[in-house]
């Protein structure tokens, strides 16, 4: 009785289960994001599994008795590889895709069972006609890896893969993947190189061939391809170093891409006359410009992207001559000469000069005005300078940091009290700011003058150019350096100074009708020669020294009556005699006359030779 109870209960329950299948089926499917799709719309997962193939290394092959990687199809037409949707495979292996470098790193699992011959001669066998050249080869742990450098050659090792028979009875498994090894520039390695470069060294023509560098034979265990910047970098510092009189470089085919990292190249080989860089992967003829400088004669650049950027041959060649004006040669074609001078001997400028007189009548006259200007403009009063400027005078000033030490730069002395009044007309642009920061009338620009910081002027640093001399207006620009004292400083700061004076004559001498006044802070270079050289400041003859007496208010500088000595004054004689072509008689009459003021006794001199008073005997030497 309970086993017949416990049958019919068990057929009870499967029946129920029977009913309960049905009425599962009848279900309402409900709206719930979680739910499953409706059969048909199963999300297309093709696309995600072509790139996972593409970047992945999946077996894609049937193992011997195996089936786990099988399915049926619906339909029953028999097994299918991979999920539903995926892309056909490839002969069982992934697709390789061209990298933007060229360079394929190869690896083969469990391939240290067997010798290195063995392995290269196995490839190089397989491999024929291709050329394969293994670059640095290394075994991690049971995996051996190496590079290649030509997508062929990287393509036909993935086609390969498990297609070599090897004695233990397996296939050969070969991954190939685009990349490039990082470098690391040991002193062993350099010299490695080294002695390669002098394998390729000609002494005679004093060129230096290093064609496809990384895959000479002495360099296949390590990495040094010269498109990564630290290997070319090292080679240039080998050349400085031990050919420096290098002319010819042979960089054909090694895979450059860059050279802007190569900025000292013409300091470190300024001999160099002869570059072929051809088929390399320089895609822009700007990556030439760190080598302008050098001496080019003959340039190689075909077989570069940057060649088919240039659709007529006059364009590309004004582009090399741009840079490198002496190249007679490119591309193996010999050019036509450039277009230039017709000078057949080299003329080198002349050296420069410290003072630049476009009259030498002047020297003098300026000579004299400086040295009395900054012998009051050195002291505490300044007022006895309203004799040197005309009731009109204008007068402005500008400032600016030296290019490279600006205000933020530690160390340098600010110069801030010049730019509350500075005046370029750069940073000025309201007319009213302008008009208020040019001091116009004499008395306006010595009072803005005293109230400037007080000051110690070199001398002997001016450079002084004449560039205007007539009898009504004198122009000179007159530039030095000065210790601005009482700053505050503990050392006090060095300034620079250039001033543009527009001279006019008044009464028995002369005054400023115009002045620009710059200030800067001086260079490293100008504080180094600074307070220690002595030269003349407008050159020979010296200049007349005065044993006393500065001018005084009411005097034109420099019409101040001096007390010199004779030797000062048989000099003034014979300048006189020179600039008034009267000998020397007449020339010491004339300064006498004049109380030794030799610009008023030239211009009475002038005065009255222009009146035909002047004997004709004052001119017989």
């Amino acid at each position: 009785m309970p086993k017949h109870f416990n049958r019919n209960k068990q057929q009870s329950w499967s029946n129920d289960r029977s009913n309960d299948r049905d009425r599962r089926v009848s279900l309402k499917t409900h709206n719930n994001k979680y739910d499953r799709k409706p059969q048909g719309q199963n999300r297309d997962w093709s696309n995600a599994i072509r790139s996972h193939l593409e970047e992945e290394d999946v077996d894609m092959g049937f193992s011997a008795g195996s089936s786990r990687n099988l399915k049926f199809n619906r339909k029953g037409k028999g097994p299918v590889r991979g999920r539903q949707g995926s892309p056909p495979p490839q002969n069982g292996r992934r697709k390789l895709l061209e990298g933007p470098s060229n360079w394929y790193k190869i690896s083969l699992p469990h391939g240290d069972k067997f010798d290195k011959t063995f392995i290269i001669k196995t490839l190089l066998d397989k491999m024929a006609p291709l050329p394969f050249w293994p670059i640095a080869w290394q075994v991690f742990g049971t995996t051996i890896t190496f590079y290649v450098d030509d997508f062929k050659v990287a393509q036909k090792l993935n086609n390969l893969d498990r297609q070599i028979q090897l004695p233990n009875g397996f296939k050969l498994f070969i991954r190939v993947y685009s990349g490039t090894p990082n470098v690391d520039m040991t002193p062993a390695l350099k010299e490695k190189m080294k002695v390669v470069m002098a394998k390729r060294y000609n002494s005679m023509t004093k060129a230096l061939d290093l064609t496809k560098f990384h895959a000479d034979p002495d360099l296949q265990d390590s990495f040094c391809a010269l498109f990564k910047p630290v290997v070319f970098l090292a080679v240039i510092d080998i050349i400085s170093e031990n050919i420096p009189d290098l002319e010819a470089l042979n960089l054909h085919d090694n895979k450059i891409q860059i050279l802007n990292f190569l900025k000292n190249i013409p300091k470190k080989v300024p001999n160099l006359k002869i570059l072929h860089v051809g088929h390399n992967k320089i895609r822009d003829i700007a990556q030439l410009d760190c080598l302008q400088g050098l001496p080019i004669i003959d340039l190689k650049l075909d077989g570069n992207p940057m060649c088919d950027k240039y659709k007529d041959k006059p364009t590309y060649i004004s582009e090399v001559r741009k840079r490198f004006p002496k190249c007679m040669k490119l591309d193996g074609i010999d050019l036509p000469p450039p277009i230039s001078f017709d000078i057949q001997e080299e003329h080198h400028l002349p050296p420069p000069q410290q003072t630049f007189l476009c009259n030498a009548d002047g020297g003098s006259i300026v000579r004299l005005f400086l040295e009395q200007y900054f012998q009051i403009y050195d002291t505490e009063n300044r007022q006895p300078l309203l004799q040197a400027y005309h009731e009109q005078a204008l007068f402005s000033l500008t400032m600016q940091y030296p290019y490279g030490y600006s205000k933020e730069t530690k160390g340098v002395p600010w110069l801030n009290w010049y730019a509350t009044d500075n005046r370029n007309l750069l940073r000025v642009s309201d007319p009213d700011r302008r008009s208020k920061l040019l001091k116009q009338g004499h008395l306006s620009v010595v009072s803005f003058l005293q109230e400037m910081p007080q000051t110690k002027h070199d001398i002997h640093s001016f450079a002084v150019d004449l560039n205007v001399f007539t009898p009504q207006m004198l122009c000179l620009t007159v530039a030095g350096m000065f210790k601005e004292l009482k700053s505050g400083h503990k050392t006090p700061p060095l300034r620079y100074f250039f001033r543009t004076l527009v001279i006019v004559p008044a009464g028995s001498g002369f005054c400023i009708s115009n002045e620009v006044l710059h200030i800067s802070n001086a260079t490293p270079d100008q504080a180094k020669e600074a307070f220690k050289t002595t030269v003349n400041v407008v050159g020979s003859p010296a200049p007349p020294q005065a044993v006393a007496t500065s001018p005084g208010p009411g005097v034109p500088i420099p019409a101040a009556v001096a007390v010199f000595d004779d030797a000062t004054k048989q000099e003034m004689v014979k300048l006189m005699s020179a600039q008034s072509g009267m000998n020397l008689e007449w020339s010491l009459k004339c300064l006498e006359e004049t109380q030794w003021d030799f610009q008023r006794a030239l211009l009475t001199f002038q005065s009255l030779n222009a009146q035909g008073v002047v004997p004709a005997e004052a001119f017989i030497k």
